[in-house]
């Protein structure tokens, strides 16, 4: 069953380009150890291992170092927006800013994400009455994020979510209407570990849930509402994901697929799957 329509380079703006940041998600976030980064580190203080390129200086050897954290992170394009906003200033050149643009960063971030999944409404076939309202939304960021600093950091997020949520809500109804879904799966959000092996998933909610170390291996996905689930080490080898919705690169990126594993074709498969 086909869900999304695809335009071409719709997803563009959100893929990484570490080449164009200044560093921000080694610097301006806080990660431990314990979730696979390099070490305990707080919000506002590079990771040791940023050189002063603000590239990664051990970035060949993620993999073989075990840094998952940092493998499945992914800023959905807010690092390069930043800094392209500050222009020729950064937060280690000038570091009275260094505060406001960690700040900056992070609600970028926020808003990036929104964007994403505007952008995939816009693809969804049985979504199309709220193509308009996302596009609205997205030509509405657009301009916030070309604009200062100042106008993000003062920006209304609590608005902004609740009238994202509700559009989000709506296009997920229309999918599971298209798709069908279980009509007597009970309410619930921890499948930790849980074994759906080849089972037929089809139209299952799965926002805001614990996936971690769940088993999805060889099942179909299509019409699953991925939005928010927690997907690290969830096993989704030889499983179709491919008309799946609401999935980010970050969730992909944390979770453990291979060469067989069918992901929505605006989604980047992970080197390590191969």
């Amino acid at each position: 069953m086909k869900l999304h329509q695809y335009n071409t380079n719709t997803f563009d703006e959100f893929r990484i380009k570490c080449n164009k940041c200044s560093g921000l998600c080694c610097t301006a976030l806080y990660f431990s150890k314990y979730d696979g980064f390099p070490a305990d580190k707080a919000a506002g203080i590079p990771c040791s291992y940023l050189d002063d390129c603000f590239r990664c200086s051990i970035h060949r050897e993620l993999h073989s170092r075990h840094m998952k954290g940092c493998l499945a992170y992914d800023c959905c394009g807010a690092g390069q927006t930043v800094t392209s906003l500050y222009g020729d200033e950064n937060w280690k050149a000038n570091p009275p800013i260094a505060q406001e643009v960690f700040d900056v960063f992070v609600k970028t971030y926020y808003l990036q994400q929104i964007l994403w999944y505007m952008s995939e409404v816009l693809t969804l076939l049985p979504a199309k009455p709220l193509w308009p309202e996302a596009d609205s939304c997205i030509k509405e960021l657009h301009l916030l994020l070309k604009s200062t600093p100042q106008n993000i950091l003062d920006f209304d997020m609590e608005i902004c979510r609740t009238k994202v949520n509700a559009l989000l809500n709506k296009a997920w109804i229309m999918v599971k209407q298209q798709v069908g879904y279980p009509k007597n799966t009970a309410v619930k959000k921890d499948f930790m570990g849980h074994n759906f092996k080849k089972s037929r998933l089809n139209g299952s909610d799965f926002s805001s849930a614990l996936l971690i170390a769940a088993n999805l291996e060889e099942c179909d996905l299509t019409g699953c509402n991925f939005l928010g689930a927690d997907m690290r080490d969830t096993n989704i080898q030889n499983a179709d994901l491919s008309e799946s919705i609401f999935l980010t690169q970050g969730q992909i990126n944390a979770a453990k697929g291979n060469l067989n594993t069918r992901i929505p074709r605006h989604l980047i498969r992970p080197s390590e799957w191969d």
